[in-house]
Order: C-alpha cells, then structure tokens, then sequence
C-alpha cells in the first residue's frame, strides 16, 4: 500500500460536506459505520487515509458523545468492530435469513356489520402437532456429551506460503501498513 498524500483542509471540508446529510443527531456511531461501509471503504481504497477520512468525520460532527476527533487508529479500530456481526441477531427474530427475506403473508380486513359474522372470521380450532419421539440414551452410541478438555487433539492446520500472503494482504488492506513502534 503506497503512502496517501495528506488533503488540503478544503478537501477535508468537502468530504465532510459529503458525510453530513447521512448523519442525524442522535445516530449511534457503530451502526452508522456499518450502514456506510462501503461509503468509507471505497474512500479508503482510494485517496484517502483513515487519518483524513477521520478529520472529515469529526469536522462533520460524526462522533461519540464525547464530540473527542477521530485518529486513525481509533477510527480503524471501530470499523473494524462495527463490521462483527451482531450476537443472537437471527436468534433473536427466530427466523433463518431465507425466512426473514420472504415477505410477511398480509391478511385482508374483515368488517363486522351490525352483529354479522363473516365466513372466514370464526375462531379457528388450534392445530396441536406431534412432537417428534426424543431418542434416548443407549448404551452403544455412549453418552450425548462430551466433558470438555483443556488438552488440543490435534495441532492447528499449517497455512501454505499463499494463504499467508493472503491474510497479511487483507489485514493490510483494512488496517493499513502497521504502525512504527516507538
């Protein structure tokens, strides 16, 4: 990765410029960062350093609460932690992602008149399903768990020359060229 050139504080105000209809008071900052991912990541790729994009941020307002500037290195930081994904979130809905992109089944309106009971609007008997038989424990397939061990079974897999390359080139790409150590 080469080394970006630093922007004029026009340019800063004109990307900041960009950011600040995105953002409303009271936007929480981490959803905001992963709603505009590629926003910031195209920025990166390109000319721009996370230092710069950084400055435009806390010039358009684009902060904690604590209104502190974005540095580089925080603003990586948060990224990159905005980018995990949320814990339990399918959990939550209780819906797989294939379900959750189905559109809800929308039911026409039923109006009553005058103590008139439409055909489709008595109260449905409940469906009780059957539960599947639970198959119990035997003596042949051992038992369902296993007590957990602090001891490895087997050695972690050994990357080749390439897939090392490949995870220094990706870290590289979202982190940048590490930082001198002082």
């Amino acid at each position: 990765m080469s080394l970006k050139r630093k922007p004029t504080d026009a340019e800063i105000e004109m990307l900041a410029a960009t950011f600040r209809p995105f953002w409303r008071q009271g936007d929480v900052v981490r959803p905001w960062l992963r709603q505009h991912r590629d926003m910031l990541l195209e920025l990166v790729h390109g000319e721009w350093s996370w230092a710069a994009v950084g400055a435009a941020l806390s010039k358009a307002g684009i902060t904690y609460r604590t209104g502190a500037p974005w540095t580089a290195k925080a603003l990586r930081s948060e990224f990159s932690r905005a980018q995990m994904p949320l814990k339990g979130y399918r959990r939550r809905l209780g819906r797989s992602e294939d379900a959750a992109s189905a559109p809800l089944p929308v039911e026409a309106p039923v109006t009553i008149v005058a103590g008139v009971v439409p055909p489709g609007a008595a109260p449905a008997s409940p469906v009780i399903l059957p539960l599947p038989p639970v198959p119990g424990p035997s003596a042949a397939s051992g038992p369902r768990f296993k007590p957990a061990s602090l001891r490895v079974q087997e050695p972690p897999p050994v990357l080749s020359e390439a897939e090392r390359a490949e995870i220094e080139r990706n870290r590289r790409l979202t982190f940048g060229p590490p930082e001198p150590k002082e």
